[in-house]
Parts: structure tokens; C-alpha cells; sequence
């Protein structure tokens, strides 16, 4: 008997260990994970990917040749004086030979649009990437209010007992003990509002990912750093020096003078080398000859004056998004700056002030020194504070990444 229960033992203590276990073992995503994981599932990237498919097959389509033209006829033949009748048949085959230059000029327009392709492919990674860290941030800034909240109500709750046994013994008024009641049933409201926010933030990084986390992920801290400001003409030089939007722009400005190239020589007809085999009756022949459109009616104007229509569009969106990003750019600075400095003031000087006011004012109350009312008001200010950072720290980082995805991943 004693031997069977020592058997069970093992067994017992591995289904106690078992959730302790598969908690250890439960993966905390970093940002940088979330991100590589991000670029290999994201639907959008499919797309862009897609286009570049696209832009290749434009390139094959611009390299192939014209493909020969192969006819033939057969008749019936007869001499008009009479006579033996015979069979007669003519075979004939065809080529077209496209000019040098303007298949060239085809081609090159071709593959300006593929780097077009592979730039705006790249601002996509940067915009999934740049969503992705935004959903991260948030989830992150969850935690950290959610965690306040449940010390917040912890404290609350140890508060409401103090008062509870203060009345009791007659040391405080009943109105203390409201007073305690009210506070607690307030965090407690609270407590349940950051529970849901943060369940909500959790579900919208969930349908980013698509089915790419477990339901029950967890996420691995950031350090509460602030860096260095860099000055704005360097994110501006970085935006217009190797931003993709305007590498594509550039792209597409170079294809659509390859296409106006093209057009302006399309008017030259292309030659058509002709070989031919006669058998008649009375004939055989075989001979070759050239063919080729006259250019009297068509001398493809109006095609060569909608490839330089585009080609002068093209030039001005480029000179429109160079406008656009710098704008962007220096408004998206001014709120990053302006958040990287409320964070420091939080950082420098409030929290450890609001800080330094609730150690003093919880010493005077569990001294009997001040009333619960002067402990709460303490409370409250520091609550505030901390949540207030944690806001600010939540602006800061976005407004950081808004910057870094403005600037086509320029920057520092």
C-alpha cells in the first residue's frame, strides 16, 4: 500500500508542475520578431510582391520576337488552250524585324519599372513594419496601465482595510471609511477598463498577424529610453536622399522616357523579310522580298504625344511628392520632439516628485499625522502622473515611428 501512494507521487507532482512548466516555456515575442514574422505573412507584401511579378513578365514581353507567319494555297490548273490539267501550290514565309532602337527603348522602359516595383515593395515593408511596431507599443503601453491599475487597486484595497479597522476602533470617523470605499470601487472600475483595453489592443495585433501568434502570446518589454534628438535637416536630407517612394517616382520618370523614345521611333515602319516557293502548272519559282507599311496616314503622333504627356506627369508627382515628403516630414518632427520632450519632463522631474509626495504623505496617515482625505489626494496626483507618463511615453514612441515610416525608414 505504502509502496503504491510513493508511485504516485511523481505523477501527482508532475501534473502540479505541468501549468508552472508550460508557463516557463511560453515564448515573449521581442519587436524585432514581430517584425521578421510580420514580412513573411503579410497579405499587402504578397501584393507588392505580385507586382513585381508583373513588371518582370513586362520585361519578358518586351525581349520576345515577333513570331513568323508560315502560308500556303493550293489550285487547281488547267492551260486555256486545254490540255493536261495539273496541281499548283504556293508556300510562303514571313518575318518582321523590329527596329534595334526602339525594341531597345522597350526593354529599358521594362526594367525602370521593375526597380519602380522593387521600391514600392520596400516602402510596404516599411509600412507593415511600421504598424507592426505601433500595434506592439500599444499592447505594451496596456500592460504597463493594466499593471498600474492592479497596484493601484492593491493599495486600495489594503487602504479600506486600515480604515475599516481605524473605525472600528474609534481612532477615525465612519466618513473615513466611505471616503476609503469610494476610492476602492473607483480603481476597481478602472482596473476592469484597462482589462479590456488591453484585451482589445491584443486582439487587433492578432488579426494583423492573421493567425501568425498564439492566441495567448506575450510580448517581451522595450527599455523606457528616450534618445538623442536628431536634428530635422538630417531626417530630411535621409527622406530625400533614399526614400523608396521617391527612388520609384524617379523610376517611373525614367521609364516614361524610355516610352516617349520608343514612340518617337515607332513612326519608322518595321521591315518584313518575305521567302516564297511557286510551283504552277507551268512554273517554278522561288524568291524572297522585304514589305513595309508606308507611313503616310499614320505617323504615330498621336501615340508619341501621350508618351510625353505622361513623361511630363510623371515629372511633376515627382517634384509633388518631393514637396509632400518634406512637409510631412517636418510635422511629424515637431510632434515627435514635442513628445520626446514631455517624456523627459516626466523621466526628470515629475514622477519623481509625485513620487516623493506619496512616500511623505503615506508616512503622515500611517502615523496618525493626516487625515485619509490628504493620503488620497496624494494618491491621486501620483496615479495620474505615472499614467500620464506611460500616455506620453505611448505619443512618444509612435510619434517616433511615424516619423521613421514619413521618412522611408530614413533617419537614425
Amino acid at each position: 500500500m505504502h509502496r503504491r501512494k510513493w508511485r504516485l507521487l511523481p505523477a501527482f507532482g508532475l501534473l502540479l508542475l505541468s501549468p508552472l512548466m508550460a508557463l516557463a516555456g511560453q515564448k515573449a515575442y521581442s519587436l524585432k520578431e514581430l517584425e521578421e514574422i510580420a514580412l513573411k505573412i503579410h497579405p499587402s507584401l504578397q501584393v507588392s510582391g505580385a507586382e513585381i511579378k508583373k513588371s518582370e513578365a513586362e520585361l519578358r514581353i518586351a525581349r520576345q520576337y515577333p513570331n513568323p507567319e508560315i502560308e500556303g494555297s493550293v489550285s487547281s490548273q488547267r492551260f486555256p488552250e486545254g490540255g493536261n490539267a495539273g496541281t499548283g501550290y504556293t508556300l510562303g514565309l514571313s518575318q518582321t524585324l523590329e527596329w534595334p532602337g526602339r525594341r531597345g527603348k522597350k526593354q529599358e522602359a521594362a526594367r525602370f519599372g521593375i526597380e519602380a516595383a522593387k521600391e514600392k515593395f520596400t516602402q510596404e515593408q516599411i509600412n507593415v513594419q511600421a504598424r507592426c511596431r505601433e500595434l506592439y507599443y500599444r499592447v505594451l503601453a496596456g500592460e504597463q496601465l493594466l499593471k498600474i491599475a492592479a497596484e493601484n487597486l492593491e493599495s486600495a484595497r489594503k487602504l479600506l482595510d486600515i480604515a475599516e479597522k481605524r473605525v472600528r476602533l474609534g481612532e477615525s470617523r465612519p466618513i473615513e471609511l466611505v471616503k476609503a470605499r469610494v476610492e476602492f470601487f473607483s480603481l476597481e472600475r478602472e482596473h476592469d477598463k484597462a482589462k479590456t483595453a488591453l484585451a482589445g489592443d491584443k486582439q487587433v495585433l492578432l488579426r494583423f498577424f492573421g493567425g501568425g501568434l498564439p492566441p495567448d502570446f506575450t510580448l517581451a518589454g522595450e527599455a523606457e529610453k528616450v534618445e538623442a534628438a536628431a536634428p530635422l535637416k538630417r531626417w530630411q536630407e535621409a527622406t530625400l536622399a533614399a526614400h523608396p517612394l521617391m527612388q520609384a517616382q524617379e523610376a517611373q520618370v525614367r521609364q516614361a522616357e524610355s516610352t516617349l523614345g520608343a514612340e518617337r521611333q515607332a513612326w519608322v515602319p518595321d521591315v518584313t523579310v518575305k521567302a516564297f516557293h511557286i510551283k504552277d502548272v507551268d512554273l517554278i519559282a522561288t524568291g524572297g522580298g522585304l514589305s513595309f507599311p508606308i507611313p503616310l496616314w499614320n505617323r504615330k503622333g498621336g501615340e508619341a504625344a501621350k508618351a510625353a504627356a505622361v513623361k511630363s506627369q510623371a515629372e511633376s508627382e515627382f517634384r509633388l511628392l518631393k514637396q509632400e515628403l518634406e512637409t510631412k516630414v517636418a510635422a511629424q518632427y515637431s510632434l515627435y520632439e514635442t513628445a520626446r520632450r514631455q517624456v523627459e519632463s516626466f523621466q526628470n522631474v515629475l514622477l519623481k516628485e509625485a513620487g516623493e509626495s506619496l512616500r511623505v504623505a503615506q508616512f503622515a496617515y500611517e502615523h496618525g499625522e493626516t487625515g485619509l482625505l490628504e493620503l488620497l489626494d496624494s494618491r491621486r496626483v501620483y496615479r495620474a502622473a505615472e499614467q500620464d507618463y506611460y500616455k506620453a511615453l505611448l505619443d512618444y514612441r509612435l510619434a517616433r515611428v511615424e516619423l521613421w515610416r514619413v521618412s522611408g525608414g530614413g533617419g537614425k
